[in-house]
């Protein structure tokens, strides 16, 4: 019998999507007032690392006040929260940037987000646990909804570098979702996400030393392609990046992962170019077409598919184990 006011596992499946979808949709918005920052002379490198080195100095100081234990790193932790950090925060952005440099975005998008693929593959090849049929025809709807929104067959070149750069994109993001599920076997999200931001920062210190920072650009002012939206100030822009573009998704996510799993938490991850496609019809001014609204419509349809097939999968479980009466 289930404690009054105790969450049922419905509850804690329904916040951990919730979670992600919020986080998401942050990424998006962020990704699309960035443009505005990268716009004004503000390079993909320099932003991150900024961005990196700001988050880190908020969690830290946060973590400071609310659980020092957190500083604390476990007798053989550290190579794990390394590879964290740089896994999390340096590879995935900068292979996102490099990819879509030498590709369309479209497709450099669409590479990414075979994540999931690999998440499911490593769920049944890795830890050798069976993954439904359910959940392989909602991770094809999302990849054939991703392909409609990013309309992958405009201006399709093949440029190896940038689809073996795609594909190891794919893998390190999958393996961003594993490792921030595992590490929270060990910590809280607050200070797995701490030690992350503190090691990316080291290592874009090292790549790109601090003292060579374009810090003129933080007071421009940006030039929005919509009346909707004021010209900002680009350490406005970088102050949200921190904040609500960086510090609180990763918190999201990470919450999510707790919840609902790496592998289900990948599949609704693919609603980020959706919530991209949306906010930039108000921000940038962009329209969405019949065919990309189209492939809003799939990838909806496979993370409900990806839902009911867990909800299901856990009824069958339940029903196969014996009654305690």
């Amino acid at each position: 019998m289930t404690a009054v006011g105790a969450p049922t596992a419905r509850n804690v499946d329904a916040i951990g999507v919730g979670m992600y979808l919020l986080a998401a949709f942050l990424f998006a918005l962020n990704g699309s007032i960035a443009k505005l920052a990268m716009e004004a002379g503000l390079d993909p490198a320099h932003l991150t690392e900024l961005r990196n080195g700001g988050s880190m100095v908020v969690v830290v100081i946060f973590v400071l006040f609310t659980n020092r234990g957190g500083f604390r790193i476990q007798r053989g932790e550290l190579l794990f929260l390394l590879a964290y950090g740089v896994i999390a925060f340096v590879l995935v952005q900068f292979l996102y940037f490099f990819t879509v440099s030498r590709l369309p975005l479209g497709v450099g998008t669409l590479l990414a987000f075979l994540a999931p693929v690999v998440v499911a593959l490593w769920v049944r090849l890795g830890k050798k646990e069976p993954v439904s049929n359910r959940l392989w025809f909602a991770i094809a709807l999302t990849l054939i909804g991703l392909a409609l929104v990013s309309q992958i067959w405009q201006g399709l070149h093949f440029d190896i570098l940038g689809v073996l750069a795609g594909l190891l994109l794919a893998v390190v993001l999958a393996l961003y979702w594993i490792l921030g599920e595992a590490g929270q076997k060990r910590r809280d999200g607050v200070s797995l996400t701490m030690w992350g931001f503190i090691f990316a920062t080291a290592t874009w210190t090292i790549l790109q030393p601090w003292w060579l920072f374009p810090w003129s650009v933080l007071g421009e002012m940006s030039t929005p392609e919509t009346t909707h939206v004021p010209a900002l100030p680009i350490w406005g822009i970088m102050l949200w990046g921190v904040i609500l573009g960086t510090v609180v998704p990763f918190l999201l996510v990470l919450g999510s992962l707790r919840r609902i799993g790496a592998q289900r938490a990948g599949i609704v991850a693919t609603t980020e170019p959706l919530w991209a496609g949306l906010i930039a019809i108000f921000v940038l001014g962009e329209l969405l077409n019949w065919v990309q609204a189209l492939g809003g419509f799939v990838v909806v349809a496979g993370v409900v598919l990806a839902e009911t097939s867990r909800r299901v999968s856990a009824s069958e479980e339940a029903g196969s184990l014996p009654s305690p009466v």
